[in-house]
Parts: structure tokens; sequence; C-alpha cells
């Protein structure tokens, strides 16, 4: 039961991440026009069936098709390896410069990932640098 829970969790964050984010930026702003509604039933409605599609072992709110279901939590056996490594945290610039040292600047024997970060993050910081100096003159 726990391990549905887990499962539940991880894809509810990736689900808001990845899946629902775009479709908020999309979505049409209400005009102000009209009397404003209360919300207090509509939130213990939402809440309700929350809870029942918790119940059900349903995934409440990774369906975006108007005629969709929630899709239905699986055992953790049968979802692939690399899925439970989406929410692992990936490595600062410091670990990747030890790392570095370690092969002596030899990129060829670090993981091409952790190369392309190192990258990332060390141009980040000298971009930074650069503009607090620009700042403080």
């Amino acid at each position: 039961r726990s391990a549905q829970r887990g499962t539940m969790v991880l894809f509810q964050r990736l689900a808001c991440r990845s899946v629902m984010t775009p479709f908020m930026r999309m979505a049409k702003k209400k005009e102000g026009k009209g009397p404003v509604k209360e919300k207090g039933p509509a939130i213990f409605e939402e809440k309700a069936a929350r809870d029942k599609a918790i119940a059900d072992g349903r995934l409440f709110g990774v369906n975006y098709f108007k005629k969709g279901e929630d899709p239905k939590v699986l055992p953790d056996e049968e979802y692939p390896d690399w899925l439970w490594k989406l929410l692992d945290p990936k490595k600062s610039l410091a670990d990747l410069e030890r790392e570095m040292q370690e092969v002596n600047g030899d990129i060829e024997k670090m993981d091409t990932k952790d190369v392309m970060r190192y990258q990332d993050l060390s141009r980040r910081a000298k971009i930074k640098a650069s503009n607090a100096a620009k700042a403080k003159k």
C-alpha cells in the first residue's frame, strides 16, 4: 500500500511539472465581468474527488482529456527503472569540479551528461560573476 502511495506522489509531481504546466500557461484568463462566485463548495467537491481517486488507486489530476479517466497506479515493479531516477538530485558544480580533478581534466573518462552539466554550470557561474562585477561599478 505504501509503495502505491509513493508511486502516486512521484507521478503527481511529474505530472504537475511536465503535463499540466504548459496547459495552465495557455489557458485563457477570465474577464472580470459579472458577479463574483463563491468557491467554497467547489473546493469541497474537488477534495472529495481527490480523496475518492486516491482510495480507488488512481492518479488524481493526471488526465487532461475531457472524456478520459485518471490512470490507475501500478505496482512499482511494472514501471521502468529510469522513472525512479528522475527526482534524484543532480550533481552540483563543486561535485563535478572534484570529479574533473580526479580524472585530471580528461573529459573522455567522464560521463557525457556530467561533462555537459559541468560546462553549463561553469558557464553560468562565469556569467553570474561577470554580472556581479559589472553591477559593482
